[in-house]
């Protein structure tokens, strides 16, 4: 394992990233063969991230019941997704729903169907210029911006692929004061995720 110290004057190979700390790398992501720290990420925003994670693999598990499993989907928080070899890029979505893998095959841009991230003031230029055009340029289809405050999720934005290629478009913004519905929608399979599914503030 390689320890990273944060000085590099060479691009570096996905190979070589991936040699770096397994605990150090959780906050880095690799950018044109470049090492760069992720964004401050609070305790609300990490559990947002995981509240929507699992949000959308109840609704990939009701899928595939409903499909008699002919396609099989998971989800992840805060995992490597390789988008290109050539300058090695690979960002950290603060959550994916992909198709299954084999349990040692590495998950990448083509096995995404949404990519997520979470909003905050470290992240909010980063997210809206930078991930979203690498996502779109990987031929992510679906990629969606969540908005939080104390007591959870407070909008989510949606954005597609239109004839499978880039840039995104705007297709759709939900926010928590117009009802009950986070997300309702049929691509890429049908989802129905409830605000209070994305809540991190205690009952009362």
């Amino acid at each position: 394992m390689t320890i990273w110290h944060e000085h590099q004057h060479e691009p570096i190979t996905w190979e070589a990233y991936l040699d770096i700390d397994e605990e150090t790398r959780r906050d880095l992501e690799l950018v044109d063969g470049y090492v760069v720290p992720r964004e401050q990420r609070g305790r609300d925003h990490q559990k947002v991230a995981t509240r929507l994670s699992l949000a959308l693999e109840r609704e990939a598990v009701a899928e595939m019941r409903r499909t008699g499993r002919a396609e099989c989907y998971e989800t992840n928080t805060e995992v490597d997704v390789p988008l290109w070899e050539r300058s090695p890029t690979a960002r950290k979505p603060d959550a994916v729903l992909h198709r299954c893998l084999p349990e040692f095959e590495q998950l990448a841009a083509e096995h995404c169907l949404i990519v997520v991230e979470v909003l905050s003031t470290w992240s909010d230029r980063r997210d809206r210029v930078y991930k979203m055009a690498d996502y779109a340029d990987a031929g992510i289809p679906h990629y969606w911006l969540v908005q939080f405050d104390k007591v959870g999720a407070v909008a989510i934005e949606r954005y597609a692929l239109t004839g499978g290629r880039g840039p995104y478009t705007h297709i759709g913004t939900t926010h928590r004061d117009m009802g009950p519905e986070a997300v309702h929608v049929t691509s890429p399979f049908s989802i129905r995720v409830l605000w209070e599914d994305l809540e991190v503030a205690p009952k009362v």
